[in-house]
């Protein structure tokens, strides 16, 4: 009898039972092999068909060697290729966001340097950041989650200007003897009903001797002749500013080569004169301080956009736009500045220059409709160039500070309120705003004959001079007095025939606008820009809002004041 305990032969697992898995596994990955070898079959039946040595051989290695080391080439070739592209304007405008970037950049002196020369830092650690960056921007317009107008990049992310303007531009061949001087004379026309013309005149320092002293009135050697511009750069400057684009600096600070250090602070920002230190303190902890460089007023370099007024003066004096049609130089600014939201809303507004000379001028719309025509078709150019309405940007979007004459520019600081702080305690002396600081007075006029680049007599340095000066001549002819020696007739009678003397500056505190209905706006203008105004008039007296399209301009209400 068997034992119950025993195992029944029939309980007892046989060999083949036993489940083999290493061998199920094989199995597995032998027929992936197969799959994927009959996926590359037909390259694999093409390239045995090439005649090659055996691969185990020792050609059929170094063959396989070179096959592998050119294809590596390729790829390599073929990525540097790619990513050099990616750094060019052709690739950067392929995205319609960067549309009023590539026409300003076409456009400029600049046009032929590369996007990453002036955009992205050298070393792998900028090109990793670029290519992040971009890749975040290509998500953005893949959303359609861009702002409009696009942000101009801030200053912080830009490459030092050592690894880029300065690379082409020697700052020692631009400040060596003072710099080479350089003449701006261009014609400008009037917003008359004849559109006179008028020659504008003024010499540019590049580069100077040195800030004078608020203490001692010399410069660092010496001289108390402030001449140059590229003087920010030749001393050590630092400004303050909330804002990231620097459109507002509240404090700047100017290091000696003794080490001495002298502040100046915008008034706007003094709670207590007798004891400024707060307020620069509280400055310098809750705003960002830099080191002035090229950037700080190149900053649109490369992407400049010409101001409506000058691309009306360009248009008239190569002939493109005639003299011949009344108040067209007023008329076109004015087309130009408005604000449409789309191309063909802004060609309306432009061919209703038609109607509105029609509406005026009867004989002319009906003698010069050519020069009506050839105007009107300048102008839809022009505006193309200035202003795209799909990014929301006009002429004006993206402040220039390159000078004072589109935006506040040099006024950040030389407005004549930023004042030395001196032991804790705010003086009268300011940062320098009298034009001959960095370029001659303008001449504005019929012609312009003399520019005086000699040293000021010392009758000329009152900073009232200007209005102080008929107590020392009786009359605008030179000829005769020792004015003589530096100005020729012109350079007074464009001043005097201007009508700027007809403005009483002792009264324009509170009375302004009656003293400029009684002279003339157009007397201001000869030394005051828009932005000057700007600082503190806002809303339409600045901004005048156009008439519907098609309106004639002689018809539509004017903008309150």
């Amino acid at each position: 009898m068997n034992d119950p305990t025993e195992p029944s032969p029939t309980d007892v697992p046989e060999a083949t039972d036993v489940p083999e898995v290493p061998e199920a596994a094989a199995i597995v990955k032998k027929r992936h092999f197969r799959r994927t070898r009959t996926l590359f079959s037909p390259l694999t039946r093409l390239l045995s068909k090439i005649p090659h040595p055996p691969w185990g051989s020792k050609r059929g290695i170094f063959v396989l060697i070179i096959l592998l080391g050119g294809f590596g080439t390729a790829v390599g070739v073929g990525g540097m290729t790619a990513i050099s592209y990616s750094e060019t304007p052709g690739f950067c405008g392929l995205c319609h966001t960067m549309d009023p970037e590539l026409k300003a950049y076409a456009a400029s002196a600049h046009n032929e340097v590369t996007c990453a020369e002036c955009h992205i830092n050298p070393g792998l650690g900028g090109f990793v950041k670029a290519k992040m960056n971009g890749t975040k921007q290509l998500l953005h317009i893949l959303t359609g989650q861009y702002p409009t107008p696009i942000e101009p990049p801030d200053h912080q992310s830009l490459p030092p200007v050592t690894d880029s303007c300065l690379k082409c531009h020697s700052l020692e061949n631009i400040t060596a003897n003072a710099g080479p001087v350089k003449l701006v004379l261009r014609p400008r026309y009037k917003s008359d009903q004849a559109n006179t013309r008028e020659t504008i005149a003024i010499m540019i320092r590049p580069a100077g001797l040195g800030q004078p002293s608020a203490t001692t009135g010399d410069t660092a050697d010496g001289n108390s002749d402030v001449k140059g511009v590229h003087w920010h750069v030749q001393q050590k400057v630092t400004y303050t500013s909330a804002d990231e684009h620097a459109q507002k600096i509240d404090l700047v600070e100017l290091t000696a080569k003794d080490g001495t250090v002298e502040q100046y602070i915008a008034g706007t920002q003094v709670g207590v004169s007798t004891d400024a230190k707060v307020d620069v303190d509280r400055l310098k902890t809750s705003q960002t301080t830099r080191t002035m460089d090229c950037i700080d007023c190149h900053n649109r370099v490369g992407h400049a956009v010409p101001s409506t007024d000058r691309a009306v003066d360009e248009a008239i004096g190569t002939g493109l736009i005639s003299t011949k049609l009344p108040f067209i130089k007023r008329d076109s600014v004015a087309l130009l500045n408005g604000n449409y939201a789309t191309l063909a809303a802004a060609d309306t507004a432009i061919d209703g220059l038609r109607a509105t000379l029609a509406t005026r001028y009867p004989l002319v719309a009906k003698t010069q409709a050519t020069d009506i025509t050839q105007a009107i078709n300048e102008l839809k150019l022009q505006y193309r160039l200035i202003a795209t309405p799909a990014m929301k940007v006009q002429a004006k979007t993206y402040p220039d500070n390159l000078g004072h004459q589109t935006s506040p520019g040099c006024f950040r600081c030389h407005d004549g309120a930023h004042y030395l702080v001196v032991k804790g305690k705010i003086t009268n002396k300011t940062i320098p705003s009298e034009c001959a600081t960095c370029h001659t007075f303008p001449q504005i006029g019929a012609s312009a004959t003399s520019f005086p680049l000699g040293a000021k007599p010392v009758t000329h340095k009152d900073k009232l001079w200007v209005f102080s000066h008929k107590l020392a001549t009786r009359s605008s002819t030179s000829a005769g007095t020792s004015c003589s020696a530096c100005h020729a007739p012109t350079y007074c009678s464009n001043c005097h025939n201007s009508g700027a003397i007809k403005v009483q500056h002792t009264e324009m505190l509170y009375q302004h606008a009656k003293v400029i209905t009684k002279a003339g706006t157009q007397s201001c203008a000869y030394c005051h820009l828009p932005v000057y105004c700007a600082k503190c008039h806002k809303g339409p007296v600045l901004e005048p809002k156009l008439p519907p399209p098609g309106t004639p301009l002689a018809l539509a209400a004017r903008p309150a004041t």
